[in-house]
């Protein structure tokens, strides 16, 4: 009789540890991707806030950037006597482009927003 009581208790235990590693295996599976996402936009938001007080140096800054970037392409096309590269002229032209678009933010934000708003 002891041993269909310990028996009964080893199945048992086994139960318990097989419940309580697929309910760790569900948590895993099913609540972290909904939770990571969370994390990371908050974190995304976080980091968006730090950069809008940020505007007054970084903005300055990324036209002393793309400026110095301009100067090094030239400089290069000059020194090796060829013409840059189609990619590089692209991405220059997108980042020349954006960097006009920070400088200008301050004056088209609010026909921005009240188009977005209806």
């Amino acid at each position: 009789m002891n041993e269909a009581v310990e028996n009964n208790n080893k199945v048992a235990g086994a139960a318990a540890i097989t419940a309580s590693t697929a309910a760790v295996a569900c948590a895993v599976c099913c609540v972290l991707p909904l939770a990571l996402p969370a994390a990371a936009l908050a974190m995304f938001g976080g980091t968006l806030a730090l950069f809008a007080g940020a505007y007054r140096w970084l903005a300055p800054l990324a036209v002393l950037a793309v400026a110095a970037a301009w100067i090094w392409v030239v400089f290069q096309s000059r020194r090796s006597r060829k013409r840059p590269a189609r990619s590089t002229l692209v991405i220059m032209g997108i980042a020349t482009a954006m960097m006009v678009l920070a400088m200008l933010w301050p004056l088209v934000e609010s026909s921005i927003v009240g188009a977005l708003r209806g």
